[in-house]
């Protein structure tokens, strides 16, 4: 999602966001409801949301119910089981039914607090057994963990560049990687999460992380040191990330025309295997040994095609990629650079591409920025630009505008340098490769499985301090919406399977130990069932009081990121789309005569 509006402009998606978001929220409460009413405890209030009332009812039970204004939880009040009227909304009228009520025995305040869990776990069920019924697609490139390809480099979200731990570590491709850390992996997506949440440490302090790979026949052991990509311009998020790419499967599903693959005899449904002897797991693999290549070179291009393995020449093309664009070095070292975009009606704009270093003068520029003046003239081109900048005899103002109509200026060093290239070229066969996806019908047992696995190392990694997650990693109600708006748009599968990892990290996050929560209820009840007496009054209440202070300033802070987190990735958004604008949208090849 680009925007805020954006997520509003689809019912559907909000809709799904509510239902299952929602939905998981009322399902726990409702467990807290139906295990007090079976256990005869007095229900005050059973509130979906926190805050002032939107509106309410009272039922004939004489219990109130409410839809709250704050979306980040609810709550069913049990004075039996812990009196947090303030927290609740509590009314005066309350305090002369609840000086009435009998104690709750322990095992009632167990089976009240932990049902809220169960019910959770029994949706998660219900889930899952659809997901296990209909399939889930996926993206079959993510289902190896085969390496694909290691990059030289990688990249931030700000383009910074940083040389590649697992290249550096000597990661090939070919590599299957059976282990991170000791644990063992089934698809890449594991082994991108146990790296991210992984606490390992080189003696200088630095991320360490260990894999244990398949090479060949042989097994070895690689460690290598992660480093900490930011991925949000916004809040700062940082990830351990090791610069390595799954294999894929290369079918072709279409040749461009005038293409060497074309003059070669491509045809789609071949796959690509290998080309000189090398066998190739990864079209960037692929990409980088064409551009090593001496200009005219041919290849042997090995293809499977049905069940045969057949062995084709064919002479690699340099195309265009990239309009032409400017780079712009400041004194410091920092650059900025700029592309020359086609616009509506024949009149074309000057965009930002990328920023690196970390000249003050360009703190506040952004990639997708347009740039309509300098040094107070209109400018729509790049030779314009040059031009204004060679005949300045002080430093270039420039006046941008951003995607969402904020201006912005900046001021250029008199000794910046301008420079004009032409467009970016690559050495290409010339073919489209398809996108793959399968349909996994994985059990009720394995979807619980995963979810549990994935919960409880989150938590391990958060309360471990030599990882490097922290607190402001926490997922909240605005990153769960998105997260659910997103899945919509691909798959109502995948938000049903999401919807089980939601049910699941609820019920064990409730259970933990911790006052407030439905755990920390468990754990005061059974204190006090083994002290033979109820605890005191004023140290329930105060701890209950300062964990509930605490838990509201945690929620707060946790939505305060997820907002920020929003931001931040609609820069992302309008980075991407630049980069888009900055691209060709079609390759085109010389007609051969």
């Amino acid at each position: 999602m680009g925007t805020y509006a954006e997520i509003f402009s689809n019912t559907w998606g909000l809709l799904l966001v509510i239902l299952f978001f929602g939905g998981s929220i009322f399902v726990h409460e409702l467990g807290h409801f139906l295990a007090a009413k079976m256990r005869g405890m007095k229900v005050l209030r059973f509130s979906i949301g926190f805050g002032p009332r939107l509106f309410s009812w009272r039922g004939k039970d004489g219990c109130q119910y409410l839809v709250s204004l704050l979306p980040l939880g609810g709550y069913v009040a049990l004075p039996q089981l812990a009196d947090m009227g303030a927290l609740e909304g509590g009314e005066d009228s309350d305090r002369e039914q609840i000086k009435k009520l009998p104690p709750a025995s322990c095992s009632d305040k167990i089976i009240v607090s932990a049902a809220g869990a169960f019910f959770n776990l029994l949706f998660a069920v219900l889930l899952a057994a659809m997901v296990w019924i209909a399939g889930i697609e996926e993206n079959a490139v993510y289902k190896t963990t085969v390496v694909g390809y290691v990059p030289e480099k990688i990249s931030d979200i700000n383009g910074k560049n940083y040389p590649s731990p697992a290249r550096a570590a000597g990661l090939r491709p070919g590599d299957k990687i059976l282990e991170v850390d000791g644990a063992n992996v089934g698809d890449f997506m594991q082994i991108i999460e146990r790296i991210a949440i992984g606490s390992g440490r080189s003696p200088d302090g630095s991320p360490k992380a260990v894999l244990k790979v398949l090479r060949g026949n042989a097994e070895k052991i690689i460690e290598l040191n992660p480093i900490l990509i930011r991925t949000n311009v916004a809040t700062g998020d940082e990830i351990r990330m090791i610069g390595a790419v799954p294999a894929m499967d290369m079918r072709i599903a279409k040749v461009m025309e005038n293409s060497p693959a074309a003059l070669a005899g491509l045809r789609p449904g071949d796959t690509v295997i290998g080309i000189d002897g090398i066998t190739l797991y990864s079209n960037k693999q692929l990409s980088d040994y064409l551009d090593s290549l001496p200009a005219g070179a041919a290849v042997n291009l090995k293809v499977l095609r049905g069940s045969k393995e057949l062995n084709i020449a064919i002479s690699p093309q340099k195309v265009e990629l990239t309009r032409p664009y400017c780079e712009i070095s400041l004194p410091d070292s920092s650059a900025l650079s700029l592309f020359e975009t086609d616009g509506k009606g024949g009149e074309s704009s000057i965009k930002i591409l990328s920023i690196s270093g970390g000249d003050t003068a360009l703190e506040n520029l952004r990639p997708g920025m347009t740039l309509y003046r300098a040094n107070g003239k209109s400018v729509t081109k790049l030779s314009q630009l040059a031009t204004l900048a060679a005949t300045s005899k002080s430093g270039l103002k420039l006046s941008l505008i951003d995607p969402s109509l904020k201006l912005c200026d900046c001021v250029l060093p008199q000794k910046s340098l301008f420079k004009i290239l032409p467009p970016k070229e690559r050495t290409m066969l010339g073919y489209e490769l398809e996108n793959i996806t399968i349909i996994s019908h994985p059990s009720i047992a394995a979807q619980f499985k995963e979810s549990i696995s994935r919960t409880w190392n989150a938590i391990s990694s958060l309360l471990n301090p030599q990882s490097d997650v922290g607190i402001n990693s926490l997922a909240g109600p605005v990153d769960i919406g998105r997260v659910i708006y997103k899945l919509s748009m691909t798959g109502f599968s995948l938000v049903l399977s999401f919807g089980v990892l939601l049910n699941v990290n609820l019920a064990i996050l409730n259970l933990l130990p911790i006052p407030v929560l439905d755990g920390g209820h468990i754990l005061f009840a059974i204190i006090a069932r083994l002290r033979g007496k109820a605890l005191p009054p004023s140290f329930f209440a105060g701890v209950q009081g300062s964990f509930s202070i605490l838990f509201l300033a945690l929620m707060l802070y946790v939505v305060y990121c997820g907002f920020m987190r929003w931001s931040g990735d609609a820069k992302l958004d309008d980075s991407d789309g630049a980069a888009s604008e900055f691209y060709v949208s079609e390759i085109t090849f010389k007609k051969h005569e």
